[in-house]
């Protein structure tokens, strides 16, 4: 038995192995061109999914569904927008509390 081994925590660096390949830092201005291309290849499938739809039923019925999509996306972006305004405020609430108590101290 290696008691030195055993003595020594199992998350220390000593147990954790470096990947074969060496990591090459991306440079920041970048362009990630196969997310580009995955995001082209989707809305393309979107589209071409709301073509054959259309083709298939009325006009009635694709309206309905694109009003219902619509209002699917918009309570999407307005959840959004509303969890990044409260977090401000959340933040903006307790720096108003922080200065309120240094300017009592001071």
């Amino acid at each position: 038995m290696n008691t030195s081994v055993m003595n020594h925590d199992v998350h220390s660096p000593i147990f954790i192995r470096a990947n074969d390949k060496p990591q090459t830092a991306k440079p920041a201005r970048s362009i990630d061109w196969r997310r580009i291309i995955e995001l082209t290849l989707m809305l393309s499938l979107v589209v071409a999914a709301v073509y054959f739809i259309a083709k298939f039923v009325t006009p009635q019925v694709v309206t309905v569904i694109g009003i219902f999509v619509g209002f699917l996306v918009l309570r999407f972006v307005v959840k959004t927008i509303l969890q990044i305004t409260f977090t401000i405020l959340g933040y903006l609430f307790w720096l108003a509390i922080l200065v309120a108590i240094l300017i009592c101290i001071f």
